[in-house]
């Protein structure tokens, strides 16, 4: 009797871990956020925060780089994939399940440094012609304002490139992601602000609210303690 019970027990506990949900996490070439290093690690300001606070809540996860549409697409479609770093906005809200904030970001307009381009405010920028990254929550909200020139790229580095042999005007960026590419010598130069975003980790509507609940818990920790601020700096 008493080996009976071990068994059921024992058994209990490996069906425990056989159910325990694995994540897939869905990111993009971004840096400051999230990038690939020469060694081909994924690293960056959200990689960081994704990975430990999936480690410290002991989920098994799987993490690979797409471009922003098909990582964006996966999460949105697909059981127990998540995508970041993506900008929580109301059109958004009640897509996904979100573990947030990874960042506080701005959504802005750059232009090639020394470029003549000047605006007053952003509906002033409707006379150029700008670059957006396909999903991008700045290159929609440009499509739902009215702008009539825009020209979508599939991921950010194509959209930077059409900038730079002047295909486009300016481009719409996060500004983190702008001043990193400042301080690595691009020649770049902020237009005005689109609007601000509150940036996290969006999770598959299949996700477990548990799961969702025990992430958010170890996010809350690394910005109380300050870790979310370290790892920021690191790389700014």
């Amino acid at each position: 009797m008493k080996i009976y019970y071990l068994v059921l027990a024992f058994c209990g506990t490996c069906s425990m871990f056989v159910n325990a949900e694995k994540l897939m996490i869905n990111t993009e070439e971004y840096a400051p956020l999230s990038f690939t290093d020469k060694d081909g690690k994924v690293k960056g300001i959200a990689t960081e925060q994704v990975e430990l606070i999936l480690k410290r809540a002991s989920i098994d996860y799987e993490l690979k780089v797409y471009p922003w549409a098909r990582a964006y697409k996966n999460a949105e479609t697909t059981k127990n994939h998540c995508v970041f770093t993506t900008s929580n906005t109301p059109a958004r809200e009640k897509l996904f399940k979100w573990v947030e904030p990874l960042s506080l970001n701005k959504s802005i307009l750059v232009k090639l440094k020394g470029s003549d381009i000047n605006v007053a405010s952003l509906d002033d920028a409707k006379k150029y012609k700008i670059g957006i990254q396909n999903q991008d929550v700045g290159g929609e909200y440009l499509k739902k304002s009215g702008f009539p020139k825009l020209s979508a790229a599939g991921d950010a580095d194509k959209s930077l490139k059409k900038l730079k042999s002047n295909r486009v005007d300016m481009v719409a960026m996060a500004e983190s992601r702008y001043k990193a590419l400042v301080d690595s010598g691009e020649p770049l130069e902020k237009v005005t602000d689109i609007f601000a975003l509150k940036m996290g980790l969006a999770c598959n509507q299949a996700v477990s609210d548990d799961t969702i609940s025990a992430l958010q818990k170890e996010l809350d920790k690394l910005i109380a303690d300050g870790t979310q601020e370290k790892i920021a700096k690191s790389y700014q």
